[in-house]
């Protein structure tokens, strides 16, 4: 699987409900900044509705006054209900886009390039601080074409071409433009969130993970201190057969072999004597299975194992009865 594969996998795989969540976190102060700036701004563009439209300033500012406390109102709400902050910038975008658009069907053509200006700064501010998601954006724009497009076609002292070539086409790039700059930052906020959210997730298993291999090092730790305990309880054990074995258990072998040595230098009987040699070999081959087991017990060779073979090998002969 390619990488791009994969992040697509991994992406997909964050739940939605936490993207919405965290959407929500990133954009609410950017909306409420938008908000405040459609409450005091647009009452102040008046003052340039009275340089500009003077004959009909008082009726536009009125609007803009209106626009500006239902916005208001909207950011009370939203505060208050806690509902979601897209309805701090949906709000006056809609209702500032139908008020620059109720205003073609008052102006003249004189006035057209100004007011193409001002709904163009709208558009663009709108740009610079929404992060809307793109259906909302686009039925927004659609309903303002719409009533700007009504407004120009019912106001009989403007004619449609002079409103198109005094800024309507660079009204419908920007509006174009604006569509796909709040676009580009609501998906690259949402690639951002949902990166944040899987390395979270991520630093979450790695400190999960490192957790359990603390826990296992540590059980670790115990289970071999226990182990080489009972190692040691086994090797004082080993150390304490091997001293009684090289002293105490060969001490009467080594007694015997002397005994036999002894008595092999006096007159006995012939049958006497064979039972002598053969006390004194079983004898040496005891001798020798305890120096090998004192051996392997202190240098932990194979010895104990090579005594068995040769005692398989060469089975200590029966002493015939005599007579």
């Amino acid at each position: 699987m390619q990488v791009a594969d994969i992040l697509k996998t991994q992406f997909g795989a964050v739940s939605p409900k936490k993207i919405a969540i965290e959407l929500e976190i990133a954009s609410s102060k950017y909306h409420v900044m938008a908000a405040w700036v459609a409450i005091i701004f647009n009452p102040i563009f008046a003052y340039t509705d009275y340089i500009n439209l003077r004959p009909i300033w008082l009726q536009v500012g009125a609007i803009r006054l209106f626009i500006s406390l239902v916005t208001l109102v909207t950011l009370i709400l939203v505060k208050r209900y806690k509902w979601p902050s897209h309805f701090l910038v949906t709000v006056p975008l809609l209702f500032i886009s139908l008020q620059n658009a109720y205003v073609f069907s008052l102006i003249t053509n004189k006035d057209v390039l100004g007011h193409n200006i001002n709904f163009i700064a709208l558009l663009i501010g709108a740009s610079l601080f929404l992060i809307l998601d793109i259906r909302t954006v686009v039925a927004i724009t659609l309903l303002s074409a719409f009533a700007t497009a009504l407004s120009v076609a019912r106001n009989s002292q403007l004619d449609t071409s002079n409103f198109l070539v005094q800024g309507g086409f660079l009204l419908m790039a920007v509006a174009i433009f604006m569509i796909l700059s709040i676009r580009a930052r609501y998906n690259l906020t949402v690639k951002e969130i949902t990166a944040r959210i899987l390395l979270q997730a991520s630093n979450e298993e790695i400190l999960r993970q490192a957790e359990e291999v603390k826990a296992t090092n540590e059980n670790l730790e115990m289970l071999v201190q226990s182990r080489t305990q009972d190692l040691q309880k086994k090797n004082d054990a080993l150390e304490e057969y091997a001293w009684i074995n090289a002293h105490k258990l060969r001490s009467p072998v080594a007694s015997i072999l002397g005994l036999v040595s002894l008595m092999k230098r006096e007159e006995v009987t012939p049958e006497v004597r064979i039972m002598m040699n053969h006390l004194q070999t079983s004898t040496e081959r005891l001798d020798e299975v305890v120096s090998s087991i004192t051996h392997a017990l202190e240098c932990g060779d194979d010895s104990t194992t090579e005594i068995k073979r040769d005692f398989k090998k060469a089975p200590l002969k029966k002493i015939p009865a005599f007579n």
